[in-house]
């Protein structure tokens, strides 16, 4: 059985529309701003939705593509101008404002997130357990195997299924052990996600939540648009959502377990990083450093 569980209060809105609004603010303001030269439209939307990124990832894409539509869309808009220019409408009988819809999209941290669904991910093997909400630590590893980058959702949800034949086959795990993988491609995907506890750092993991990045990153560090998906939104989105404390502790697995994860160079970038602590053994919690 798969149970889906809401992560927010039911919309009427659905994701498609969201992102078609933001698209559509996002494109038409890249026309105007091209206002002067001649424009293909074919040409800007094959660029936008079909854009092939290489080794260096979203960081050195010049022009829009839609996995920064959440991004673009916030730098564009002004939230007071935009509630000014709203008013609520009705749709079927029911009254909707589109200030509070716009005005969600632009207030919300939270990164597109790729659910269990679109990966194609397989069941949940046993009983999960539900963690008890908000926690305290965020832990941050690197794969290793695969030890690449993955720049499109295909590879992503390949490398996804990957490492969930391995955690359920060799590691005999009832799902994969992470909480949430970042990829290269500019989406967060769903391991076992909010609710439930992962296999992700060997006795901790009922104290906080485990976010893999797709990759090894023992002598390089991973693109700066996914390192900043889950340190400034994900994280974000974690407090406001009431699932990680406001004072939570950022951890590198090493910290806590017997581990090269999350390589050498990533382990020395988090250490930069706010909310980046350390593991009190003494008094089982943890707390910051002053970096």
């Amino acid at each position: 059985m798969i149970v889906f569980t809401l992560s927010g209060s039911p919309s009427l809105i659905t994701t498609a529309q969201v992102n078609g609004g933001m698209d559509g603010v996002i494109l038409g303001m890249e026309i105007f701003v091209q206002s002067g030269h001649p424009l293909k439209l074919s040409s800007l939307l094959k660029a936008y939705y079909c854009h092939r990124l290489e080794n260096e990832g979203l960081d050195v894409v010049q022009h829009p593509i839609s996995p920064q539509r959440r991004e673009k869309f916030r730098e564009l808009i002004v939230p007071p101008l935009l509630a000014r220019q709203t008013k609520p409408h009705r749709h079927n009988g029911r009254l909707l404002s589109i200030k509070k819809v716009i005005s969600f999209i632009i207030i919300s941290d939270c990164p597109a997130i790729i659910p269990r669904c679109a990966w194609d991910a397989e069941p949940y093997r046993g009983t999960p357990t539900l963690l008890s909400l908000p926690l305290s630590f965020m832990y941050i590893h690197h794969t290793s195997t695969p030890s690449q980058p993955c720049l499109t959702f295909e590879q992503c949800a390949a490398d996804m299924r990957s490492m969930q034949r391995f955690h359920q086959e060799d590691r005999g795990w009832d799902d994969i052990g992470y909480s949430f993988v970042a990829g290269s491609d500019g989406y967060i995907y769903e391991g076992r996600g909010w609710h439930w506890q992962g296999a992700h750092t060997y006795g901790h993991n009922s104290r906080g939540y485990g976010v893999a990045f797709i990759g090894d990153y023992s002598s390089r560090l991973p693109s700066q648009h996914s390192m900043g998906l889950v340190r400034d939104q994900l994280a974000s989105c974690a407090v406001g959502g009431g699932r990680l404390v406001g004072n939570f502790t950022l951890q590198g697995h090493r910290q806590v377990v017997n581990t090269l994860c999350p390589g050498d160079a990533f382990y020395k970038e988090i250490q930069g990083w706010e909310h980046f602590g350390v593991w009190d053994s003494v008094t089982s919690s943890g707390h910051y450093v002053d970096t």
